[in-house]
């Protein structure tokens, strides 16, 4: 009888120590997101995707000198149909802006889509990841329904800085 005493107290703390143990443990970190996209700009516009390489985008990096808005400026387009131009003064990491047409004075970011005869009003953008030099990865997210009533969903600009002004 004397065992059973002695075993039961730590046989009972094994068995709190393994119900409690999990739930007292630091959560998993979720995956790291990819340094890489599928494409450099990618989007969706009432249910049709659009989508571009690397080798038909070209993306720029102007100084905070170079505007009133006093920020850095990404000017990032194609001219390969469905053509492209993105320009924005929100370049910071996390930064989260609106459409503004005046982006060279006002904080903000503008998108042009011109096949879709679609102006950027009415759309967020996520700077996912701040570029700052050639060769750095930019990321800007974006979405929302436009002045116009069309949804853009799954919105991802994705490629590599070509020049630094």
């Amino acid at each position: 009888m004397k065992t059973i005493k002695t075993i039961l107290p730590f046989v009972l703390l094994l068995i709190a120590l393994s119900i409690i143990g999990p739930a007292c443990s630091s959560p998993v970190d979720p995956q790291p997101e990819p340094e890489t996209c599928d494409f450099a700009i990618t989007y969706t516009i009432d249910g049709t995707t659009f989508t571009h390489t690397e080798a038909q985008v070209t993306a720029e990096i102007w100084p905070a000198s170079n505007y009133a808005v006093n920020k850095k400026v990404y000017d990032v387009w194609t001219d390969v149909n469905p053509q492209f131009y993105f320009h924005s003064s929100a370049s910071d990491q996390d930064e989260i802006s609106q459409h503004t047409a005046h982006w060279q004075d006002v904080e903000g970011s503008n998108i042009i889509l011109n096949d879709a005869n679609l102006e950027s009003s009415g759309l967020e953008f996520k700077v996912v990841k701040a570029a700052s030099a050639v060769g750095d990865l930019l990321k800007i997210s974006f979405k929302g329904t436009t002045a116009g009533g069309h949804e853009v969903t799954n919105g991802l600009i994705c490629t590599t800085i070509d020049i630094l002004h």
